[in-house]
């Protein structure tokens, strides 16, 4: 046209095609590189602002990650991290179809190289990778911790169990931190055991241990005997503590001192088989029978018997030496408690002796354990024989009335009342006897002493005893409750006879 005329307007230059988001093989390849999270996909699109801000914002995810317990808070940080990455991967696929829509523009075809996504591919097991070598990093500090644990170092292995909590949270494993928490509890305990028995508390102690070793967590095994030491000086405690407190008296916390402290011993051979402890049980058992029986050597026989009542019926069997003890001193002392009895004690606790011996022990000492017996038996009728003249007695004052034939003396009594008669008494080397004569049928009480012979003549019973020559005590009594004994000692010649008449005044 020529100029100065007007006509239609240029067309206007062509639109840049519009691509889909999966269509732009850069979009595609930059997403893909960009999931890795190291910004790669700006790299492949050569830009570098936003591959250094890709590369620092995972950086600091990363090292917040690792500060902030990543392994502990999975549901926090994985979702973060997750969208960082898809983010950063979308981002990518835009600013790559932008890169693809410019080239088609300009008349070129966008590259379909397959190098990028071989590199994503390799970026992406790479980050896997590292991932996954900072667990298994974390596995192997587990397993030396645990083995430093097992050895009983547990101050090293509670210092390698917090390098773990601190320094993989990366591995994204709460189970390796659960382990390592674990064992810095379990080492807690162990610590806290081998304190308390550097401090003598020996039942604290053996409490702990059996918290650690039912901790899942627990790795020391007791190789060394630490426990069965433990348990040792537990049991010997107990013995020293429960000597301390004895004061003459076999109480039940005396008693169930000793028992338990035998208890404990009794353990050791059994669950600590092959132990040092072990085989030091038979001869602290020795040693806690010993303290358990100290009145036996200080010859308190009494006390002596009850102490050995205490061990008598447990089982020994780790000590075989206690049960021969027991079979030699435990008759011993029931029989020299007997004769310090008889001697001015109780005639019950004698007693008790002689009936101990002959259940038990029917053959030690048997001819003195029979005098025993006898002296006993004389100890109960002096009993009686007091408790009878508590009240008061009558001087009991027999004379000879003739002779008796060969070295015996004899006395003969006639009860001329109608009650029962008594006739107690004790004599030489343990000689005794209580013995009754029945009241008469046809006597009565008197209101006046009888004269002459008729007290011998109304037809009462007569008591007859033969005895050995010597010093006698002896009382006569009725048995009506309300009458004054006759009591008194008389020394008795051999060949003497004594008759008498025994009878019962009432007051008008």
């Amino acid at each position: 046209m020529p100029p100065g005329q007007f006509g239609p307007p240029p067309p206007p230059p062509p639109r840049p095609p519009r691509l889909g988001l999966l269509s732009s093989p850069s979009g595609v390849r930059a997403a893909l590189l960009n999931l890795s999270g190291l910004g790669a996909g700006y790299v492949f699109l050569r830009q570098w602002l936003f591959f250094g801000i890709a590369l620092a914002v995972t950086a600091g995810l990363l090292v917040g990650a690792a500060f902030h317990g990543a392994a502990d808070h999975l549901l926090i940080w994985v979702p973060v991290l997750l969208v960082w990455f898809l983010a950063a991967a979308t981002h990518g696929l835009f600013a790559g179809r932008a890169r693809d829509e410019r080239t088609a523009a300009a008349g070129g075809q966008p590259a379909k190289k397959l190098a990028p996504v071989l590199t994503a591919a390799a970026l992406a097991v790479a980050v896997l990778a590292g991932l996954a070598g900072v667990w298994q990093a974390g596995e192997w500090r587990l397993r030396v911790a645990d083995a430093t644990h097992a050895r009983g170092d547990c101050d090293a292995a509670t210092n390698a169990y917090a390098r773990i909590e601190g320094g993989f949270q990366l591995s994204m494993s709460p189970s390796l931190m659960d382990r390592a928490r674990g064992g810095v509890d379990a080492c807690r305990l162990l610590t806290e055991a081998q304190d308390q028995v550097s401090d003598e508390e020996y039942d604290a102690a053996l409490d702990t241990y059996s918290d650690y070793f039912a901790h899942p967590a627990s790795r020391w095994e007791d190789t060394d005997g630490e426990v069965a030491d433990t348990y040792l000086s537990y049991a010997g405690s107990i013995a020293n503590e429960t000597s301390e407190a004895y004061t003459g008296e076999v109480t039940d916390e005396i008693r169930d001192g000793f028992q338990r402290a035998h208890e404990i011993y009794s353990v050791i051979p059994g669950d600590y088989e092959g132990t040092e402890a072990a085989g030091q049980v038979p001869d602290a058992m020795v040693e806690l029978y010993d303290l358990g029986t100290s009145d036996y050597a200080a010859e308190r026989w009494c006390a002596a018997f009850r102490q050995i009542e205490v061990f008598a019926d447990l089982d020994w069997s780790a000590a075989p030496a206690v049960t021969e003890r027991i079979d030699a001193e435990a008759p011993e002392a029931a029989r020299q408690c007997g004769w310090a009895e008889v001697d001015g004690g109780s005639a019950a606790t004698a007693e008790e002796m002689t009936d101990f011996l002959a259940a038990q022990y029917p053959d030690h000492e048997a001819d003195d354990v029979e005098d025993l017996v006898r002296f006993v038996g004389a100890a109960r009728v002096e009993e009686e024989m007091d408790i009878l003249t508590v009240y008061g007695d009558s001087d009991f004052d027999a004379r000879p009335t003739g002779s008796a034939d060969g070295d015996q003396v004899v006395m003969e009594i006639t009860n001329d009342s109608p009650y029962d008669m008594r006739f107690l008494y004790t004599g030489p080397d343990g000689a005794h006897d209580d013995v009754v004569t029945p009241g008469c049928e046809d006597c009565g009480e008197y209101t006046s002493p009888p004269s002459g012979n008729s007290c011998f003549d109304r037809g009462g019973e007569v008591m007859r005893v033969e005895l050995d020559p010597g010093e006698y005590r002896m009382l006569l009594v009725s048995d009506t409750g309300r009458s004054i004994p006759l009591h008194g000692t008389l020394d008795l010649s051999g060949g003497d006879r004594y008759e008498s008449c025994f009878y019962v005044t009432r007051e008008e």
